[in-house]
């Protein structure tokens, strides 16, 4: 996908910006006509990669940006979540084994559950990763 982005925004890495991301992308999903349940499920997949981003990614070294890109083309939705943490090995993001008794950690599970695909890999300059996670909206909705 290609072409110029509906919504672009960097933030500093930190819990502080997880709203306002949300309330970006809410935005945008409002202005393509995103049936309200889809939107709210890709909003808490939003947060949940971001925090993701915040929590882990960033762990064991100073806070840097995240930055969100939303395209949409022939159906297609596509959420970009860029980072300048340390390289991630994407072997070891995999959904968490829900007969496990325990709070959090479902991230992952939520991204699997809604999207209908997704991606991430460390960037070749040997900092930061990006997530990009691909949703089909519904027919009547495409561009071209």
């Amino acid at each position: 996908m290609s072409g110029r982005p509906l919504l672009r925004l960097s933030m500093p890495a930190e819990p502080a910006s997880l709203k306002p991301l949300r309330d970006a992308l809410c935005g945008q999903l409002d202005r393509l006509g995103v049936e309200r349940t889809l939107r709210d499920r890709l909003k808490l997949v939003l947060d949940e990669a971001a925090a993701n981003v915040i929590r882990h990614a960033y762990r064991d070294c100073s806070p840097g940006r995240i930055e969100l890109t939303v395209e949409r083309r022939r159906g297609l939705l596509r959420i970009r979540l860029r980072d300048e943490a340390p390289p991630v090995d994407p072997g070891c993001v995999r959904p968490r084994d829900l007969d496990e008794c325990r709070p959090g950690g479902l991230g992952v599970n939520f991204i699997d559950a809604t999207m209908d695909g997704w991606r991430l890999r460390p960037l070749r300059r040997g900092r930061g990763n990006v997530l990009t996670m691909v949703k089909r909206l519904a027919a009547a909705g495409e561009d071209a």
